[in-house]
């Protein structure tokens, strides 16, 4: 067991490196691949300027060639935003996959998560949103949220699974064509605190 003066001491640590570091810098994901096959395995990694590319080609692929998030936004989050984190997924130099999150106060949310036609249905966005709640988690968020088209009824079902629960209707959430949004919240049980200190 620690003593007071160690556990205080790593408390203030832990404080200061949330207040100052961006999120990108000081995530770390539990598994930086996923596994397709025995033999074919994705690359995960923290985004950084040099994903941008990927991501808009991630974007064009599921959204009919349009880019919900454009370059200056997705450059500014991930250049300047430092609540905000991307992580992305690759088969060798291919971009399959990416999701997006802010990390405010006590709650995270997701902005976007994205797979390309071709690998969905492999558990991808599954692996991306244990990811995101497994770090909240860990930097003792409350809840993770996030918006779905009320159409999009396969992913509601996806986070149901994972113990997203329904919270209101959001009428024409959605720029483009006007659709109504579901809100999803996630609560997270606080990490169980340290024992503090033996004399």
């Amino acid at each position: 067991m620690k003593n007071f003066k160690e556990w205080i001491s790593e408390r203030v640590a832990k404080s200061m490196t949330k207040s100052f570091l961006p999120m990108s810098t000081r995530v770390k994901l539990h598994q930086p691949f996923y596994g397709l096959s025995d033999e074919q395995f994705l690359k995960a990694k923290i985004a950084d300027e040099r994903d941008v590319d990927g991501i808009l080609q991630i974007e064009r692929l599921c959204y009919n060639g349009q880019t919900p998030w454009n370059r200056t936004a997705i450059l500014h989050e991930i250049r300047y935003n430092k609540n905000a984190f991307y992580i992305v997924m690759y088969d060798d130099d291919e971009p399959v996959a990416f999701v997006g999150a802010w990390f405010v106060t006590h709650e995270a949310h997701i902005t976007n998560i994205a797979t390309i036609p071709a690998y969905e249905k492999k558990g991808i966005a599954t692996y991306l949103l244990k990811e995101i709640i497994r770090i909240a988690q860990e930097e003792d968020i409350a809840k993770v949220t996030l918006e779905v088209r009320m159409s999009n009824h396969t992913a509601q079902s996806l986070y149901r699974t994972l113990g997203f629960e329904d919270v209101r209707v959001k009428k024409g959430y959605y720029a483009r064509d006007h659709e109504d949004a579901l809100e999803m919240s996630h609560p997270l049980e606080k990490a169980a605190e340290e024992t503090i200190y033996e004399e």
